[in-house]
């Protein structure tokens, strides 16, 4: 049976990502394999993220790479700079260093930031769906028809509400966004070390953001089987 195989938020730790695709039993010429998006920011080598993804994904068409909240705002900072004084609050100017040394200006950056990579990141899609799970990177919310929808943008890339991880009910959806220890604090659940966070599940949801961006683990899960692979933050 063909496999699906969804990794959470990277947040620039490329070494990381290296090390947990060696683990993963993927045959890459008929698996599937998702990253949920939050590919940059915070780790030091966001640069080297963004240009394998955009080689593997010319390598195997199998692969999808979905945008986060963390790839909108990088991409708003390339034509606005007010977004991006904003972007690099939000752990954005790690990002920036992966691609300038020195003073932070945003000029520099949207000189060094090609536009092939620009239009990469822009173009990214907000969602996913196959014969396994619906993958988003955030999660879903009610519509006026109680139908749950993940392909409204501001939806798809930031939300986080309670009402979601309690109650969604439907299709399996595999998320990043939310550390799951967020989860558990939002829902009164034990929370667990930081870096030895794992995922969360609870009514066909799948939450695999195991804190890679705070120095927690990345976090990989396998469809159908639901098989979970980590690999600390190095």
């Amino acid at each position: 049976m063909k496999k699906t195989f969804a990794i959470g938020d990277v947040h620039g730790q490329f070494s990381t990502l290296k090390k947990l695709l060696d683990q993963l039993p993927i045959n890459w010429q008929t698996d599937e394999l998702v990253f949920l998006g939050d590919l940059v920011d915070r780790g030091l080598e966001s640069r080297q993220v963004i240009e394998f993804l955009m080689q593997l994904q010319k390598d195997f068409p199998t692969v999808t790479v979905l945008s986060g909240n963390h790839e909108e705002m990088m991409v708003n900072s390339y034509t606005d700079e007010e977004e991006f004084s904003h972007w690099l609050l939000m752990g954005g100017d790690t990002t920036y260093l992966s691609y300038v040394q020195g003073v932070v200006h945003w000029k520099k950056f949207i000189k060094e930031l090609s536009y092939t990579t620009y239009n990469y990141l822009k173009n990214l899609p907000i969602n996913y769906q196959n014969e396994h799970a619906i993958f988003v990177h955030a999660g879903a919310m009610q519509n006026s028809k109680r139908q749950w929808i993940v392909d409204n943008p501001l939806i798809a890339r930031w939300h986080r509400g309670k009402d979601f991880f309690r109650n969604y009910q439907g299709k399996t959806i595999v998320v990043g966004h939310t550390p799951t220890n967020k989860i558990r604090l939002m829902l009164g659940e034990a929370e667990m070390p930081p870096n030895r966070m794992t995922a969360w599940s609870r009514n066909n949801i799948i939450a695999i953001d195991c804190g890679a961006g705070h120095n927690g683990q990345l976090c990989a899960v396998e469809l159908p089987s639901g098989n979970l692979y980590y690999q600390p933050v190095i």
